[in-house]
This record gives structure tokens, C-alpha cells and sequence, in this order.
């Protein structure tokens, strides 16, 4: 926990003693218990929200379709408060495997090596704390919409829809949004600061290329692979 803390505010420290004592597993555990609890802590809101937004409204068709809504709508947010972010995750995945050949380390330096790119996922614990935050001091509609019970804690943003200030933002610019953000970034300075700590020379461009390039990777496959699992958890076709 003390590690887990330290990389957000002092990364450099903090890869220096991950290398030192390397403990991928439990960097693992601890990163990804912590979101998952953060993001669940989110839901009494969300399904309060979606409960109201589809209670029986004494009209047939309507409320049939709500009634076939509720489960697949209460499986996305689930999943989506459970799982962290899936970019970064995809991103570290990839750099995890792409580093070792990268860096040509010994057998015995690999479990500083993924110690390192578990740390790089930290800044995901303050994304839910913010989205925590964000979820339940907003206001939202009278009655709510179902629309507003998946997407209550993505109002907290930390990319380029801080500059959009109109209503409804194209498609494309959500999920820029949700790839590339100030998270998605600081995720790539702990990496770019492993990279150089493990390579033990100066600050050379590939160890900010590499992560940033594994990013780019992550960020194709989640989109492209986005209307697949959204299908799957609505339980459409």
C-alpha cells in the first residue's frame, strides 16, 4: 500500500524500491482490489438511479421494454464499476510483454520488470475516487433517465471533453475521452520513469515512445472491441 501511494506522488522513489524488491503479484492485488472497491462503492447510486428511471410507469409497451432494459443495463454498470478502465489495463499487458525483449534483462530481473507496469495503473485508484465523487453530488433529472445511471460517475473527465462545453459531444469524442486523459498519461510518465530506472541511462525518447506506443495499441483493441462487449452484457445479437 505504502509503494502504491508513493508511485502517484513520487514515482521515481517509488520504481526504485519495486526494483529493488520486486512483488509483481502483490502490486497487482492491491491496485486492482483497490479500483474494484472504489468503482462498486459507486453502484447503491447507479441502480438507485436506474430502478427509478425504469419503475412501472402503468403504460404496457413502455414498461415491457424497460422490464427487458433492466438486466442488461444493470450488467453494464456492474462490469463497468468492477473492471477498471480497460485501456490502461490492455496498455500494461502490452508493455509488460513488449519491455523484457526491449530491455534485454535477465531471467531473474523480469519480476521488476511487471512490478513496474502494475505500478503504471495507480492513477486508476484516483479516477475512482473521482468518479466516485462526481456520482453522487451531481444533480440529475426528475425523473432520471436510464442514460443517467450508466454514465453519472463518466461526468467526471479528465480529457478532452473538459473543452467541449455544449450539450451531447459526438460519438468519436467520448471515446477519445475515455482512452486518453490526464490518467492515461500520468500511467505512461510512472512507465517512462520504470523504463528509464530499469534501463539504467539517461532519459532516452524510446522510453517514452514505448509506453505511449503500447497505449495507442490498447486504445485500437478496446475500441474496436467496445460494441462487441456492450452487445454481450445488453444480451443483444
Amino acid at each position: 500500500m505504502k509503494l502504491i501511494a508513493m508511485v502517484l506522488v513520487d514515482p521515481r522513489r517509488a520504481v526504485e524500491e519495486a526494483i529493488g524488491r520486486p512483488r509483481p503479484l502483490v502490486v497487482a492485488i492491491g491496485v486492482l482490489t483497490i479500483t474494484a472497491l472504489l468503482g462498486a462503492a459507486t453502484l447503491p447510486r447507479q441502480l438507485d438511479l436506474l430502478f427509478a428511471a425504469l419503475a412501472p410507469t402503468g403504460d404496457l409497451a413502455r414498461d415491457l421494454h424497460h422490464a427487458a432494459m433492466e438486466a442488461g443495463l444493470t450488467r453494464i454498470i456492474v462490469v463497468d464499476r468492477l473492471v477498471p478502465p480497460p485501456t490502461l489495463l490492455v496498455a500494461a499487458l502490452v508493455l509488460g510483454l513488449a519491455a523484457e525483449p526491449v530491455l534485454s534483462l535477465a531471467e531473474d530481473r523480469r519480476r521488476a520488470v511487471w512490478t513496474v507496469v502494475l505500478l503504471g495503473l495507480a492513477p486508476l485508484m484516483v479516477q475512482r475516487i473521482g468518479e466516485l465523487a462526481v456520482a453522487y453530488l451531481s444533480a440529475v433529472g426528475s425523473p432520471p433517465r436510464a442514460g443517467d445511471a450508466v454514465g453519472v460517475a463518466h461526468r467526471f473527465t479528465t480529457g478532452p471533453l473538459l473543452f467541449w462545453w455544449t450539450d451531447s459531444p459526438p460519438r468519436w469524442l467520448v471515446s477519445v475521452n475515455q482512452r486518453f486523459n490526464l490518467i492515461t498519461m500520468w500511467g505512461i510518465v510512472i512507465w517512462t520513469v520504470g523504463l528509464k530506472e530499469l534501463d539504467g541511462r539517461r532519459l532516452a525518447s524510446w522510453h517514452v515512445a514505448l509506453p505511449a506506443a503500447c497505449l495507442a495499441v490498447a486504445a485500437l483493441a478496446t475500441w474496436w472491441l467496445s460494441p462487441v462487449v456492450s452487445a454481450l452484457l445488453l444480451g443483444t445479437p
